[in-house]
C-alpha cells in the first residue's frame, strides 16, 4: 500500500536516479529508503526500479506509478490550496448584479455549485434591469455583473462574453421540441405567446419574422419571462427566447430549447463584467471563472 511517506521517497528516487542521492536530499538513511521500496515491490508483484552499477531506473510498471504519484501530488496541493483559501476568507462574500430572468437559469446553477466547494462563502445576487447593473458595477456596489447587450462605453471590464441566439421554446411533448433545428416557417402551425415589444427579444424576433416575410399575431404578449415559460409549459404554444433564459428549465426536461436555422437569427450577448480597477482574491476569481464557464455552455 502507498502511504505518504513511501510516495515521497518513490519520488525522490525517480527524480534523482540514485537511492543514496534521494536519501541525502530527504536527509533519510539510504537502507531505510531501500527497504520500503523493496517491500513494496514484493508486494506489487513487480520491480518498480532497475538497479544499475551506479543507480537506479524506473521500469515501465515504475513509469506508470510515478506519474500517478505526481499527479496525486498535484491534485493534493490543489486541494490544499483551496482548503487554505476557505480557511482563509471566511468572511469573503461576492456580491453579483444580474437580470431578474438570469437568476435561475444562470447564477442558481453556479451559487449552487460553488458552494459545495467554498461554503463559507457568502454570495449575494441582487436582480436589476441591465443599466442599474453597469451603475452598481461601475460604482462598486457589486462585483460582476452579468446581464444581456451593455453599452459599449461602460468603462468596465469584460470577463466573458458570448452570442445567445433566439430559439423556440416548447414543453417536450411538443411537436417541435425533439428537432435539432427549426425554421420560424416551421413554427407558423402553432400559436405563438411573444415578450411584450419593448424588450429586446422581441424586437429581435420582429426583424427576424420580417426578413422571413411571416406575420405573427401572438395569443400573449408580457414582459414577465417566468410567465412565457410558464404558459408553455402547459400548453403546446410556442415562444422565443434564448437558451440562457430556459438553462434551468432544459436540464430539469421542463422546456425544450429548438434552435432556428433561419438565415437572419436574432441574438443576445450575454456578457460578464467587473470594475476596470478591481482587485480579486482566488476564491472570487474562481467564482468568476465558474460564471464563465456556464455562459460559454449556453451560449452559440
Amino acid at each position: 500500500m502507498l502511504h505518504s511517506r513511501l510516495i515521497r521517497y518513490i519520488d525522490e528516487v525517480a527524480r534523482a536516479g540514485s537511492i543514496r542521492q534521494a536519501a541525502e536530499k530527504l536527509n533519510v538513511a539510504s537502507t531505510a529508503i531501500n527497504r520500503q521500496i523493496i517491500a513494496f515491490e514484493e508486494e506489487l508483484g513487480l520491480p518498480i526500479f532497475e538497479r544499475l552499477p551506479r543507480g537506479v531506473r524506473l521500469t515501465t510498471a515504475g513509469e506508470i506509478l510515478v506519474e500517478h504519484i505526481r499527479n496525486t501530488m498535484k491534485d493534493h496541493s490543489r486541494a490544499m490550496l483551496r482548503i487554505g483559501d476557505v480557511k482563509t476568507l471566511r468572511r469573503t462574500k461576492i456580491t453579483v448584479a444580474t437580470l431578474e430572468a438570469l437568476t435561475a437559469d444562470v447564477l442558481a446553477h453556479v451559487v449552487s455549485e460553488f458552494q459545495q466547494t467554498y461554503p463559507l462563502t457568502k454570495i449575494i445576487v441582487r436582480a436589476m434591469p441591465a443599466d442599474a447593473i453597469v451603475t452598481v458595477v461601475a460604482g462598486g456596489d457589486a462585483d460582476f455583473g452579468v446581464g444581456f447587450d451593455f453599452p459599449s462605453e461602460t468603462g468596465l471590464t469584460v470577463h466573458a462574453r458570448v452570442s445567445c441566439s433566439l430559439g423556440a421554446v416548447v414543453r417536450p411533448s411538443h411537436p417541435l421540441a425533439t428537432r435539432a433545428s427549426v425554421r420560424l416557417s416551421n413554427c407558423l402551425d402553432y400559436p405563438f405567446v411573444l415578450p411584450a415589444e419593448d424588450l429586446t427579444l422581441r424586437q429581435l424576433f420582429d426583424r427576424m419574422a420580417r426578413k422571413a416575410r411571416v406575420s405573427i399575431e401572438p395569443l400573449m404578449e408580457t414582459n414577465s419571462i417566468d410567465l412565457l415559460k410558464r404558459n408553455v409549459m402547459l400548453a403546446d404554444v410556442v415562444t422565443v427566447l434564448t437558451r440562457a433564459d430556459v438553462e434551468l428549465e432544459r436540464l430539469r426536461g421542463g422546456l425544450a430549447f429548438v434552435p432556428f436555422r433561419d438565415s437572419d437569427v436574432g441574438a443576445q450577448t450575454l456578457t460578464i463584467v467587473h470594475r476596470n480597477s478591481a482587485r480579486f482574491d482566488a476564491v472570487t476569481m474562481h467564482f468568476a471563472e465558474k460564471l464563465a464557464e456556464l455562459a460559454h455552455q449556453i451560449g452559440d
